[in-house]
């Protein structure tokens, strides 16, 4: 599986602005805090070291094969640290827990994948990936119960349907407070691949979630998940059964309690992603022309001589921030078709053409352009070939590199 070092950072901050954006679109103020997680999370990574911008694409496509691990959890019984002494609590063990779930799935049989035995639960999370087969077709499931520090408004969400494929996704809010997500994906690592997620959360920092393939991750073997019906799948997550596990389980020492209002929604900085695509749509090559446009995630869909990409813009304002990553960018490409310039000015212009990963050149998939200016504010341009995040394919893309570059420092985004 890719590490963190593998994953674009221009591309994370990019759909941390296009998270922000949507959130100026949704009725709801979980995507505030989306946005603002994305944000940290990409401004760390960058700053620690920048690669190429599309080689965040790998997680998106291995996220749903990646285990329960993805669940935020690890094998049973194991869990973050915690951040005080847990208080005396009830017991059970990892085998007690199995057979809850077990009863709790439709009739069949379960072969566990990863268990740590007869010991007993402890810390905040705890969860298992089993071998479910109901006669039709053994299929991997994912469950994990935890313990957070999240409110049920940012603790269960949808997937965005930009960055992975989407059949369809119900949240529900539900009398008690409680949020209730049933997310159907598509499986990008097996044709005709489904991966359902369901997530429960409650008003004081419990959460049970689900997840489902239609077989195993990379080869589906049946046309859909075991659990299809939305009661059951609703019954799975909600039941009083869980109340069990977390008695057994440590609560975090900040975790929300009843009552509690949702966290205001983040000031934004900078330009809007609307503003954005305002811009650049006049700086396009003569002749270009304009389809979709998604201000939710700052990107549009450009045919230029024959050949349609999808472009993506961000930018972010001056900052020391951004001054600190600048003076510690004097240093060779790190990858294999990154060409920089240092411009009389102290601007720095990186460009790249990329594969699936940070030193991929064969298919070149990606094509990108930031300008880092000496007062720390950035500008940077991501271009594919597809209409999403998920849908790239090699081939010439509408607009090569050196039309990148001079887009991206056209004197139009300093104005």
């Amino acid at each position: 599986m890719p590490t963190e070092d593998d994953f674009d950072d221009a591309f994370a901050d990019g759909f941390a602005r296009a998270l922000r954006g949507a959130a100026e679109l949704a009725p709801e103020p979980v995507q505030h805090t989306l946005a603002v997680q994305a944000e940290q999370r990409g401004r760390r990574r960058r700053r620690r070291r920048r690669t190429a911008v599309g080689a965040g694409l790998a997680v998106l496509v291995l996220a749903g094969a990646g285990g329960f691990t993805a669940l935020g959890g690890g094998p049973l019984g194991i869990s973050g640290p915690a951040t005080r002494p847990a208080p005396p609590r009830a017991e059970m063990s990892t085998r007690e827990l199995i057979t809850l779930v077990t009863d709790l799935l439709p009739k069949g049989t379960v072969k566990e994948l990863n268990t740590d035995g007869p010991a007993k639960l402890s810390g905040h999370t705890t969860g298992a990936n089993l071998l479910f087969d109901d006669g039709s077709g053994a299929s991997i499931v994912e469950f994990s119960a935890e313990w957070t520090n999240l409110r049920p408004d940012s603790a269960a969400v949808c997937t965005d349907g930009f960055e992975t494929p989407q059949d369809s996704c119900d949240r529900t809010v539900r009398p008690d407070g409680s949020v209730l997500v049933i997310d159907k994906l598509r499986n990008q690592n097996a044709k005709d691949g489904r991966e359902w997620r369901v997530t429960w959360a409650a008003p004081d920092g419990r959460r049970v979630s689900f997840t489902e393939f239609n077989g195993q991750p990379a080869t589906a073997n049946r046309p859909e998940p075991p659990v299809a019906d939305t009661a059951r799948l609703t019954d799975l997550v909600t039941d009083p059964s869980w109340d069990r596990v977390f008695a057994a389980l440590a609560p975090v020492t900040d975790a929300p309690k009843p009552g509690d209002s949702p966290r205001p929604a983040p000031a934004a900085s900078g330009p809007s992603n609307a503003e954005l695509l305002a811009k650049l749509v006049p700086l396009l090559p003569a002749g270009a022309e304009v389809g979709n446009q998604d201000p939710g995630h700052a990107a549009l869909t450009v045919t230029y001589q024959g050949r349609t990409s999808m472009l993506q813009v961000g930018a972010d304002p001056a900052s020391k921030l951004g001054r600190d990553e600048l003076a510690t960018m004097d240093r060779e490409s790190l990858t294999p078709l990154e060409v920089r310039e240092k411009r009389p000015d102290g601007t720095l212009v990186v460009t790249n053409r990329f594969g699936h990963g940070k030193s991929a050149t064969n298919p070149v998939l990606y094509w990108s352009a930031a300008v880092h200016y000496p007062d720390g504010s950035q500008l940077w341009l991501s271009e594919w070939n597809g209409e999403n995040r998920y849908t790239t394919r090699p081939g010439d893309p509408a607009l090569g590199v050196d039309q990148l570059k001079a887009i991206a420092t056209a004197p139009a985004w300093r104005s």
